[in-house]
């Protein structure tokens, strides 16, 4: 699957709870789902870039939004900061380590609605064979039918992870470049 980016990352299909009658199962439409990052380069200049290659559902019940769940796998491997040999270190094992942690995994836990769009997922978040509890703030966008008859369901998350959480701290690198924004944009497809 193509991805247009810990933490990371970012695969869905994740229970926080019984799910009810009204619960509706998406797929991640692939073509409109982006996990993009953003780093500090030790202070000096900021580095954006992408996870490639993912996959991923999401649960959303819109009577009992507590109910709704996702669930992320990202292929380390398909880190895009359009620097090829940036990229190249970034897989190493001084970085993700791609050839023995070949996949960072994101599993929610809770979903707690805090307004009438607005939410915080908790969960699991897997890199380098490590998991750390993680809250991605959420904006829940539109929700309705596309112009084929698709029904669609939107969404944004956010948040920031130290990788010294996760065992990245090969360099022992300044405070400001061990901060990592990640921000989900999804847009799903309900099955």
């Amino acid at each position: 699957m193509r991805f247009h980016a810990p933490v990371l990352a970012l695969a869905l299909a994740a229970t926080a709870g019984p799910a009810a009658a009204a619960t509706e199962q998406y797929q991640l439409d692939e073509g409109h789902t982006f996990i993009t990052f953003e780093v500090s380069h030790i202070g000096y200049a900021w580095i954006p870039g992408t996870f490639n290659d993912f996959s991923g559902s999401f649960t959303y019940d819109p009577e009992t939004r507590s109910n709704s769940s996702a669930a992320f796998t990202i292929k380390t491997a398909s880190i895009d900061t359009e620097h090829a040999k940036r990229d190249k270190h970034m897989r190493s094992d001084e970085f993700f380590n791609v050839s023995k942690y070949p996949e960072a995994t994101f599993k929610s836990t809770s979903y707690r609605p805090t307004g009438k769009n607005s939410a915080v997922m908790s969960g699991d978040l897997t890199i380098k064979g490590t998991t750390r509890k993680v809250e991605f703030k959420v904006q829940e966008l539109a929700a309705r039918e596309d112009p084929w008859g698709n029904f669609r369901r939107g969404f944004t998350a956010s948040t920031t992870i130290d990788m010294r959480d996760f065992s990245i701290d090969e360099y022992g690198l300044p405070e400001v470049s061990q901060k990592v924004d990640l921000r989900i944009a999804v847009e799903g497809l309900r099955q």
